[in-house]
């Protein structure tokens, strides 16, 4: 994570753990959420634990284990990945802005594309 920048214990929660490659400071866990959260923050010491996937995010912010969200807004666009929270027909999850007056406002950001979206092209039958 972070570049390489990164120095202190990973956990990565998955359902095969014996299919994973052995890293330096990588844990591989087999449980539920909430488990892991627990593992982590026993190994975080008192600092913080950073969740780098939307579906366990999400499945956090159900069991209401998420105290703060840190997004990392870039400016590109993707054609396709897994979202941020995607949990149709559950109730909405309001959000409070950290380190403002007022935490409920709505915080815009504003880019300009900088490259064209490249949109396939049909061969017609005969071309």
């Amino acid at each position: 994570p972070y570049g390489g920048a990164w120095k202190g214990p990973i956990f990565v929660l998955t359902h095969h753990p014996e299919d994973a490659t052995p890293a330096d400071d990588v844990t591989f866990l087999d449980c539920g959420v909430a488990e892991a959260v627990r593992i982590g923050l026993e190994a975080a010491g008192g600092k913080n634990l950073e969740v780098l996937s939307p579906t366990i995010g999400c499945q956090l912010l159900d069991l209401g284990l998420i105290d703060e969200i840190d997004l990392h807004i870039m400016p590109v666009m993707l054609g396709q990945g897994i979202r941020l929270y995607d949990n149709p027909g559950s109730e909405p999850i309001n959000l409070h802005h950290i380190g403002q007056s007022d935490p409920t406002a709505t915080v815009n950001v504003r880019y300009r594309p900088t490259t064209t979206a490249k949109t396939p092209t049909r061969t017609e039958p005969g071309n």
